[in-house]
């Protein structure tokens, strides 16, 4: 669902987005260091996966109990 270059693509493997730039940024905010435009397509990405697994009003799918955006990249 990403697009990323051969090097990143190694590193991502099967993490969502948020998961991924977790990874690589290892600071509280790492999700400033997204790309705009990138994540703007992944959100509509996932808004559809979600929707078609019925995980939409789910809330903490990661099973850590605080939403967060970490949830995002989860399915039940």
């Amino acid at each position: 669902m990403i697009w990323a270059c051969k090097s990143c693509n190694s590193q991502k493997g099967n993490k969502g987005l948020y998961q991924f730039f977790q990874t690589i940024h290892n600071t509280p905010k790492f999700y400033d260091e997204i790309p705009p435009l990138l994540e703007k397509k992944y959100l509509k990405t996932i808004y559809f996966c979600h929707q078609c697994n019925g995980t939409i009003d789910s809330g903490d799918l990661d099973g850590d109990d605080i939403l967060t955006v970490l949830d995002l990249d989860k399915f039940s």
